[in-house]
């Protein structure tokens, strides 16, 4: 399997700097995100808002990009194809003005990499599940999360994609003629 020898790799794209720093706190490592007390809190308010977890979550493995631009994350695609070193999953948002919106990313991304899963996050209805299977799918590499999205389910949706059974069940990624 070419390009699995490192660590899986997680691209979160949104133009929105507060919505990449909620990213940032909940998919990091504290000691990786810098600020380990300011995750701490965020824990003890997920905890106070939501119930305490019995469950502690596991420590996870994947290196993370942030981008805020459509174009900027084709780019990085086609970038870590040549470098043998391809991304596993992308969360992207949809509305990411001033460049190429979402939809066009998940296409130019597809045509691009068909092993990579692409995880649609948005607030808005502009396209459905379906217009984005059209140019992004198939549907086993296509997910449609809409905002606002729970903490929890932000980092079970991440530790899916990549956790070593569905890390290691991805199709190699490869080159769409």
């Amino acid at each position: 399997m070419k390009g699995r020898n490192r660590s899986p790799r997680l691209l979160v794209v949104d133009d929105d700097p507060s919505v990449a720093a909620a990213y940032r706190l909940i998919l990091e490592e504290p000691n990786r995100a810098g600020d380990s007390d300011r995750t701490s809190r965020l824990d003890d308010l997920e905890a106070e808002l939501f119930g305490t977890s019995e469950i502690k979550e596991e420590k996870h493995d994947w290196r993370i990009q942030f981008l805020d631009q459509g174009i900027d994350a084709v780019s990085e695609i086609r970038r870590s194809l040549e470098a043998n070193d391809p991304v596993t999953a992308i969360f992207l948002d949809v509305r990411m003005p001033p460049g190429i919106d979402g939809y066009e990313t998940a296409r130019q991304i597809r045509l691009l990499d068909r092993g990579v899963h692409i995880v649609i996050v948005t607030a808005f209805s502009d396209y459905s599940y379906e217009d984005f299977l059209l140019v992004a799918g198939p549907a086993d590499r296509l997910n449609y999360l809409p905002k606002p999205i729970w903490p929890h389910e932000l980092r079970q949706v991440a530790q899916v994609l990549m956790s070593e059974k569905g890390y290691s069940s991805l199709p190699d990624h490869a080159h769409v003629e």
